[in-house]
């Protein structure tokens, strides 16, 4: 194993998305024989095809495979495919910042591969890398970031675990390699921003139910890692209630609201139902839209001042 790093990017091929990706890594200058990109496609989209292949072509480190994988389950068939000794999940829709690839390769050089590793990109806004000495602070400090793909990472050591899972979430593939390592002696956060993500609307996100998926399964998620006993109670109300105020967002903006987007909300009630009260959601959620209209109307006003 040559690599140091291999960049993974599972993708349904958007080439509006994944060849600024592409050019984000391969404009950083780094020496090729040093990292690994390895992109698998389960989408149709005949013009991104011949943009990866062509990638293929000229770089010898770029890895192109076609799978039938379904939905979210495409990240691990990129994660089996990987040679580097840090494996980092890459989003289609992330640019690397300048100088990133350096860090992530400096990383692989000096990280201790017995660290759990999460890259949260500032979402945390602490700025800095976050120490933790079990696995119950590690997830109180992610929080909602658990749920959160694009920060994953792990060493190519345990690729051996991952393949051993006999059936990965549909949800959250990711989640079962995060969380795959409950009792490691170092859980590392690091907060720094590495990535840049594209501009895009909702509507080209994804087509999951977006209320199973986060008012349903990883509530049922966290409460299977409180009754193992790898996260305290504490620690479960932390998360499930910065999941409830994510939920409420989200019902704010796709269903009071109907902005656009592209995910199923079928059912959206019914999911919320099964671990949060709908009336609570709802009235918190017309408190989010009063906000919203309040500081769009200030916006409105402060462009109209700086334009007079």
């Amino acid at each position: 194993m040559s690599y140091l790093v291999t960049l993974c990017i599972p993708t349904n091929g958007v080439p509006e998305w994944c060849q600024p990706v592409f050019e984000s890594i391969y404009q950083q200058g780094v020496d090729e024989t040093l990292f690994q990109v390895v992109v698998t496609d389960n989408g149709n989209n005949q013009e991104f095809k011949e943009i990866a292949h062509q990638y293929q072509a000229e770089h010898k480190n770029f890895v192109y495979q076609e799978t039938e994988a379904q939905g979210f389950l495409n990240q691990i068939e990129s994660f089996k495919l990987a040679e580097g000794k840090l494996v980092k999940f890459l989003n289609h829709r992330n640019c690397l910042e300048p100088g990133a690839l350096d860090y992530f390769i400096n990383y692989a050089k000096h990280g201790d591969e017995d660290t759990v590793v999460f890259f949260s990109e500032g979402n945390l806004h602490k700025g800095t890398a976050i120490e933790d000495d079990n696995f119950d602070s590690f997830v109180k400090d992610l929080g909602l970031y658990t749920t959160w793909s694009g920060g994953l990472a792990f060493w190519h050591k345990d690729l051996e675990k991952i393949e051993k899972i006999k059936s990965f979430n549909s949800l959250y593939p990711h989640t079962d390699v995060l969380f795959m390592k409950r009792h490691a002696k170092k859980y590392v956060i690091v907060d720094q921003v590495l990535t840049k993500s594209l501009p895009t609307d909702d509507t080209k996100k994804g087509r999951y139910n977006l209320f199973h998926a986060f008012a349903d399964e990883y509530i049922n998620i966290l409460k299977g890692l409180k009754s193992d006993g790898d996260i305290t109670e504490a620690t479960y109300q932390s998360v499930y209630g910065e999941l409830k105020q994510f939920v409420v967002e989200l019902y704010a903006q796709y269903v009071l609201l109907r902005m656009p987007c592209s995910y199923d909300l079928t059912n959206s009630k019914d999911y919320i139902s099964r671990n949060f009260s709908v009336s609570e959601v709802n009235r918190r959620a017309k408190r989010w839209v009063r906000k919203y209209y309040i500081k769009k109307k200030i916006k409105k006003i402060l462009r109209r001042l700086d334009n007079q």
